[in-house]
């Protein structure tokens, strides 16, 4: 009886203890520094394939100096994709010693052959554009691709 019980055990730990699998790796696309009467912050795009038709763009923002910006607002528009996880707005302050990420998924249209995400920051005081960049991706051998 009791070796069944300690094979049980040693089963359920071993099952628990599992390493989940790994997701695809953050691939960096875009490494700007941008500046703010007077703040200076830095801004990062990367892209992961989730799964062969959808892709998630994260944009990392963090501050480089001692100032903190005004209210900031970055939007992320799209052609050719919907939307599968997460938002097309991020608004905040980049306070000094921070860093900020916003993540957004989406999944390339039935028929569409390439899509194009464009990630846009502006005051959210006045809409001053800061800063603007454009992803533009491709199907690929059946899944979506950064076109290169």
């Amino acid at each position: 009886m009791r070796p069944r019980l300690a094979l049980a055990l040693v089963l359920a730990l071993g099952l628990g203890c599992a390493k989940a699998p790994a997701s695809a790796s953050l691939t960096p696309v875009v490494t700007d520094s941008v500046e703010d009467q007077g703040a200076t912050f830095g801004v990062e795009v990367g892209w992961r394939s989730v799964s062969p038709q959808e892709v998630e763009v994260i944009a990392r923002m963090t501050a480089r100096g001692i100032e903190q910006t005004d209210k900031l607002v970055l939007d992320v528009s799209t052609h050719g994709f919907v939307i599968a996880d997460g938002t097309t707005e991020w608004t905040g302050f980049i306070q000094p010693r921070e860093s900020y990420r916003h993540a957004v998924s989406f999944k390339m249209l039935d028929g569409d052959e390439s899509g194009r995400v464009t990630l846009t920051l502006r005051r959210s005081m006045d809409g001053t554009m800061l800063w603007e960049t454009e992803l533009l991706f491709s199907r690929d051998g059946g899944s979506v691709k950064l076109a290169g």
